[in-house]
């Protein structure tokens, strides 16, 4: 079993201190080395010397991937997505200087960006690849009339096309009721709607996340660089436009964030949460209906987890699941919760996994032994999604 390691440097502009770079490279190289990492996902402010660091790791036999947004954190370089009511998506920021505010993902200029930053600010750091994130629709984390997607006039042709009657949809949101909205079934990792429209609706928002996804994905391609792709944990994957079996056709490897003590933004506790508050107030009570498609009491417990995972095989790229090391006031992880977690993660077959999603983070749980991991969940039956503190072990991935 593979181990990628990922660290952030900060949003592209966000004020740094050069004199900890030093101190940053060398410790990614010690978490590296301990946890026997195969590459190491990084970014995205312009200033770091990440040519410091590449040169560490092709020392070691370590690949570095520019971790880098797409359809997110270019501020007024990028045209907004507008909701279905003509108002642009709310600017959502977090306390890690990370920005959860969408554009438009059909756009042209949306898609050239990524690119048009990578020639400007990182080109000459010699990656051996790119590692994309935020493709996709905002979520429900930013509110109701965002989470439907983007409705400017090309979006509209698009779905239009995609045999979706706008005026049909308009009438459908302005009703008090709106059930409509809750996924009918699943089908491996999509779900269908029993209203056709809808059903259309979120077939053509895939699509689009898929084609334009593609299209930045392309342009690295056609560089030598190798493309991983950053996507929501399966429950919630399709519901912001992201067909993981699709997407995974042009990929090198998926991360899917399977956060499952992570409050905030891509944790699936937060995510969940959001999504019923946010239906409720909209006339939708989508009740334990995901939980029931699931088949689990929780979409956090070990049941619904290892059904993800087994789910997640079906696709045609290697898939590392991120599992957060980070251990703030809204991740509730600890060394046992990741020891058990890496240990279903290898029990699955799966490629390997991501130690999310910032390993330069001053209160990390990293002290742990990957062997010890194994033997010790294996006697104690640890829930992934309840951890508990643990003593620490020293870190040695017996892959």
């Amino acid at each position: 079993m593979k181990i990628i390691v990922q660290a952030f440097t900060g949003g592209f502009h966000s004020a740094n201190d050069p004199a900890g770079h030093k101190h940053e490279i060398d410790k990614l190289v010690s978490i590296c080395e301990k946890a026997h990492a195969d590459s190491v996902l990084i970014g995205w402010n312009v200033s770091w010397p990440y040519d410091g660091l590449v040169r560490e790791m092709k020392q070691r036999s370590v690949k570095v991937f520019l971790w880098l947004p797409v359809f997110s954190e270019y501020g007024e370089d990028a045209v907004a997505a507008l909701d279905f009511l003509g108002v642009r998506h709310e600017n959502a920021r977090t306390a890690a200087d990370d920005d959860f505010s969408f554009a438009c993902p059909g756009d042209g200029a949306n898609i050239r960006l990524a690119s048009l930053y990578y020639d400007k600010y990182f080109n000459r750091h010699g990656f051996d690849g790119i590692f994309l994130d935020k493709i996709r629709f905002s979520s429900y984390g930013n509110g109701f009339h965002s989470a439907m997607g983007c409705f400017c006039d090309a979006c509209r042709d698009f779905y239009e096309r995609e045999g979706v009657d706008m005026d049909i949809f308009a009438e459908m949101m302005a009703k008090p009721q709106k059930d409509f909205l809750i996924p009918d079934a699943l089908h491996g990792l999509d779900y269908t709607f029993i209203n056709p429209l809808m059903d259309s609706l979120f077939r053509a928002r895939a699509k689009m996340i898929t084609a334009s996804t593609r299209k930045v994905a392309d342009v690295f391609h056609d560089r030598g660089l190798s493309v991983g792709l950053d996507v929501f944990a399966p429950p919630f994957a399709y519901l912001v436009g992201q067909d993981i079996r699709a997407l995974s056709d042009f990929a090198t490897f998926i991360k899917p964030m399977m956060y499952n003590v992570t409050d905030a933004p891509a944790g699936v506790p937060y995510e969940l949460r959001h999504m019923k508050a946010e239906l409720m107030k909209n006339g939708c009570d989508i009740g334990g209906r995901l939980e029931k498609l699931w088949g689990t009491e929780s979409l956090t417990l070990e049941d619904c987890f290892t059904r993800q995972l087994c789910l997640l095989k079906e696709t045609n790229c290697d898939i590392y699941p991120g599992v957060e090391v980070n251990k703030v006031d809204f991740c509730a992880t600890s060394d046992e919760y990741v020891m058990k977690t890496l240990s279903s993660i290898k029990d699955s077959g799966l490629a390997g996994a991501v130690l999310s999603w910032n390993v330069l983070a001053e209160c990390v749980c990293l002290a742990f032994s990957y062997k010890t991991a194994y033997d010790k969940s294996r006697k104690s039956g640890i829930n992934p999604a309840q951890p508990k503190r643990s003593e620490c072990y020293e870190y040695s991935n017996d892959r």
